[in-house]
């Protein structure tokens, strides 16, 4: 194939502006990466415990920075964890004013002078508390579960069980394999997995986790869910 000169020019025209944008961006983008950083737990205020939450993403308690002494307009927000901790690594040093909210009777507010990798913890209180066990027999497991209000004046109306293929469990339909609904306080919730469908047809799964299923409950109370932690059960 002949190339003609006038084709080869452009060619090394165009590559010239392709490597001078380049370098534009990369001085508009040398900007001082950030320094400091913010990471804790979220605590029931009577247990001193780490309260469970839903999975961290779309459902998930999101955590508001909202930088002071600033002209900052937007709040850096980020999720915390199942496992009722939270961590973003990537803040700058300052001062903040840091909100959680989340299934508590109140919202969660504290300030904090961030300087370098910073330790905030807070304290709150959920709707419910829920104490959970979980015991197998071959494929059938069965969850002893109760329900406590924090106040006498909260009601439950619904108990959740669940069970899923991986430790991120919540009330989301992409966070469990199976939902169970029961309206007692206390008791237990039997999965029969030997007869389940989803349970047959994702064999390969479990077998690839070490034949490992997970148990949740979550409780409405005032509208509100909470959640047990999350039990690990090897079939």
């Amino acid at each position: 194939m002949i190339v003609s000169i006038n084709m080869k020019k452009s060619a090394i025209w165009l590559l010239a502006i392709i490597a001078s944008t380049l370098v534009g961006c990369n001085e508009l983008d040398n900007y001082d990466a950030p320094n400091g950083g913010i990471y804790g737990k979220i605590l029931d205020a009577t247990t001193n415990e780490p309260i469970p939450l839903p999975v961290q993403g779309s459902t998930g308690v999101i955590i508001n920075l909202f930088e002071q002494n600033t002209t900052a307009t937007k709040s850096i927000d980020f999720y915390a964890k199942d496992d009722g901790t939270y961590a973003n690594t990537q803040v700058f040093n300052g001062d903040y004013k840091v909100v959680v909210n989340g299934p508590f009777i109140e919202t969660a507010e504290r300030t904090v002078s961030i300087n370098g990798q910073t330790e905030l913890n807070f304290t709150a209180t959920p709707y419910a508390r829920i104490d959970i066990s979980a015991s197998a027999s071959g494929k059938t497991v069965t969850v002893q579960y109760s329900v406590n209000p924090t106040n006498p004046g909260l009601s439950v109306t619904d108990v959740y069980g669940y069970w899923n293929f991986a430790p991120g469990i919540d009330n989301s339909g992409s966070n469990y394999a199976e939902k169970v609904t029961v309206h007692e306080n206390s008791g237990e919730i039997t999965f029969d997995l030997e007869n389940s469908t989803t349970f047959q047809s994702n064999l390969y799964k479990i077998a690839d986790n070490g034949n490992k299923v997970y148990f949740r409950v979550g409780a409405k109370t005032n509208g509100i869910i909470n959640y047990s932690k999350i039990v690990e059960i090897a079939l």
